[in-house]
């Protein structure tokens, strides 16, 4: 009797766990379309990296108006830029000239991937011809175009570069170049050439969250390409907005309280 008892209680129990689930089985988030019948996905709402990457994307310690933080970089082994000697040079002096060196102590455009990872919200607009980022950082506008297939503007550079877009499945890829050699990647110095090219990838992960990956590639600056990538969050407000922000050169306040 006493074997029966613990047979059927162990039955029982094999019956109650079933171990864990594999992975594989796990429901994937399908996102919302942007209309009824679409099969693009909606990526529209206002969204914001909450992180130290607006600081450095890069290892970093803490400094003067640096938040100590980690890596942003997933495919080198060491976390860091994969600079050319002339490279890092360049960004170890920019660090020591960040308060007037960095152009966004200026009030100038931030530039990409910049523009993301900021810390300042965006917001994100979606027509069939083309996708608008808007951000809440001196009121910049991205253009995002969908009905062309390949830069048009040779010759010509800009701030935040110029950017043409596609689906792959629910991830919108981003391709932007044609940029200027005047803005950084982050307030620690970390630069670019007018080469850049910079492959964005947006893939909603759940209702309030993103994932984000960028590719740069400018063999005038780094030895090779690399990816950062991070989760943005969506503000979940039922209103909300965008707020105002006008920006204020906080290096010429430096100068002249230094009297200089």
């Amino acid at each position: 009797m006493k074997n029966r008892y613990i047979g059927a209680v162990l039955a029982m129990g094999g019956l109650l766990w079933m171990g864990p689930v594999p992975v594989s089985a796990e429901k994937k988030y399908t996102a919302p379309r942007i209309e009824k019948g679409s099969k693009e996905a909606d990526l529209q709402g206002i969204w914001e990296a909450n992180n130290t990457a607006q600081y450095s994307l890069e290892w970093h310690s803490g400094g003067t108006r640096i938040r100590p933080g980690k890596s942003f970089i997933t495919d080198t082994t060491d976390g860091m830029i994969p600079y050319t000697a002339a490279g890092r040079a360049k960004q170890q002096s920019n660090f020591k000239n960040r308060f007037d060196a960095d152009t966004v102590n200026h009030c100038y455009m931030t530039g990409v991937p910049r523009f993301v990872t900021s810390g300042y919200p965006f917001q994100i607009f979606q027509t069939a011809k083309y996708i608008v980022i808007a951000s809440e950082y001196t009121h910049m506008l991205r253009y995002v175009y969908m009905a062309r297939n390949k830069h048009t503007y040779q010759g010509l550079d800009f701030w935040n570069g110029d950017s043409i877009g596609h689906w792959e499945g629910d991830t919108l890829v981003v391709d932007t170049q044609d940029f200027n050699d005047q803005t950084w990647l982050d307030a620690s110095g970390n630069h670019h050439s007018g080469q850049l090219k910079v492959v964005e990838r947006f893939t909603r992960t759940s209702a309030d969250t993103m994932d984000y990956k960028a590719t740069l590639t400018d063999p005038a600056t780094y030895t090779k390409p690399f990816t950062i990538q991070m989760t943005l969050n969506r503000n979940p407000d039922k209103f909300a907005q965008l707020m105002e922000y006008e920006c204020h050169s906080y290096a010429e306040d430096d100068q002249a309280n230094s009297g200089q």
